[in-house]
């Protein structure tokens, strides 16, 4: 019973990370969620909709894992971009003994518009459109389990995120995302609650072809600490890319890859945490 008690008062606070997930598919785990400058891709609807438009064709990725290894925490995401539109759709659930006691579900749109792009330099931004619905489960009841329990229904909100994406002589790169610039709360009256908002600015820095060194920095408003995130990114071949990643605040390392043939893709990626187990991601791409 305490452990049930326990897990449902967690369930309140992990329930709403799906919202601010800074680490949402296997290539991202894997650099440490410092991907705000990298080239545009299907994670770009979650991380900075700017770089859609470096996207080219009909691209649809799916993948998920459980975070910090719990089986009572999966995570699922699917995406789909095509031209300078994206899709994309998130869900994290907190179970117990076969029952759900929370689950998030975030159903999102975005697009990237270039304002400015030739041969030496690019500058572009984006949005994402959220839709967040958080569903609770049955309260503990009579009985202690949940058999007996009332539904305790669901609440939703809708916030906006907004990414910069700059590029000089690919070479340089700097980008900036803002989350939930319109501060979406869930609840109302004195049980309303912001979701969390945020700032990512960094660089990303190429010095030769097929490598990619990054450098950003995260606050979350309302708080006065920072993360410091740092990755590289190494294409070992046209079939094999390499990802190592690293953040301060807690300390964090990240470690995956991505393995390409023709128009597919699977990418692996995990995370560890200074207490936590680690948390792994697998993601499987498709181009059309």
């Amino acid at each position: 019973m305490t452990k049930f008690l326990l897990l449902l008062l967690l369930s309140f606070p992990l329930a709403q990370t799906v919202s601010d997930n800074a680490y949402t598919s296997a290539e991202v785990s894997a650099m440490a969620g410092a991907v705000v400058a990298e080239t545009g891709s299907n994670w770009s609807i979650f991380h900075n909709p700017a770089g859609i438009t470096e996207v080219d064709g009909l691209q649809v990725s799916l993948g998920g894992g459980r975070l910090y290894g719990y089986e009572w925490l999966p995570a699922s995401n699917l995406s789909c971009t095509a031209g300078t539109i994206g899709f994309a759709f998130q869900q994290l659930e907190t179970k117990y003994s076969g029952k759900t006691l929370s689950k998030e579900q975030t159903l999102s749109i975005a697009q990237g518009f270039d304002l400015q792009h030739d041969k030496n330099s690019r500058l572009a931004i984006g949005y994402t459109a959220n839709f967040v619905q958080w569903d609770l489960g049955k309260s503990a009841g009579v009985s202690g389990d949940g058999s007996d329990g009332v539904e305790l229904g669901s609440i939703n909100s809708i916030t906006i995120d907004f990414g910069v994406l700059a590029s000089l002589r690919e070479k340089y790169r700097f980008g900036v995302f803002l989350k939930n610039i319109n501060s979406g709360a869930l609840g109302k009256g004195i049980t309303r609650q912001v979701l969390p908002r945020r700032i990512n600015a960094g660089i990303t820095y190429m010095p030769m072809t097929g490598l990619a060194t990054s450098i950003v920095s995260e606050h979350l408003l309302g708080r006065d600490d920072m993360q410091i995130k740092g990755a590289v990114k190494y294409t070992l071949n046209p079939h094999i890319k390499i990802y190592v990643g690293a953040q301060s605040n807690p300390n964090r390392f990240g470690l995956g890859a991505t393995f390409t043939s023709t128009n597919q893709s699977i990418s692996y990626g995990l995370l560890t945490h200074p207490v936590l187990p680690i948390t792994h991601q697998i993601n499987i791409g498709i181009i059309l």
